[in-house]
């Protein structure tokens, strides 16, 4: 399943790729109080509840404005530099297929982990193709690879 290395990460990828890590990390912080509030809330102090609903608004605010970046970003780029999207998009597809190809060494073809990423790049693919701005990760099942995710998108993860 090995896919062909898209080119170096560009400032403009970079650029790119941290907003959709900002997004990520947002909702990192959303799903920590999803958690809580699931398993933790009920043995909680009056302080650790505010402290939590604080974390969990500063993540709702992070999250709204990456996404409003990312967006408009995206749009500025598909119209002035058409090719970075497309780099970014291949970036992100050479990195599920390299997860993809885990899955196999690991005798998981068939787990959720590689349905998501196969839908994820179907995804990604859209973005290429200008019909979507970004994909919204599943951020459960597709674990990550910081020595591929750095040499894909010039970032750390």
């Amino acid at each position: 399943m090995v896919t062909e290395m898209p080119p170096p990460p560009t400032a403009r990828t970079r650029e790119l790729e941290t907003l959709l890590a900002k997004i990520r990390k947002a909702r990192m912080g959303q799903l920590n109080y999803d958690m809580w509030d699931q398993h933790g809330v009920e043995f909680a102090t009056p302080e650790q509840r505010a402290a939590m609903e604080a974390d969990l608004a500063e993540a709702t605010r992070e999250l709204g404005e990456a996404k409003t970046a990312l967006g408009a970003l995206v749009e500025a780029t598909r119209a002035k530099s058409p090719a970075e999207i497309a780099a970014w998009a291949d970036a992100h597809d050479a990195y599920l297929a390299g997860f993809l190809d885990d899955c196999v060494a690991q005798g998981k073809s068939d787990s959720t982990g590689a349905s998501v990423a196969t839908r994820e790049r179907a995804q990604w693919a859209e973005v290429r193709a200008g019909t979507r701005a970004f994909v919204d990760e599943d951020l459960a099942y597709v674990t990550e690879n910081p020595e591929r995710y750095r040499r894909l998108f010039g970032i750390d993860p």
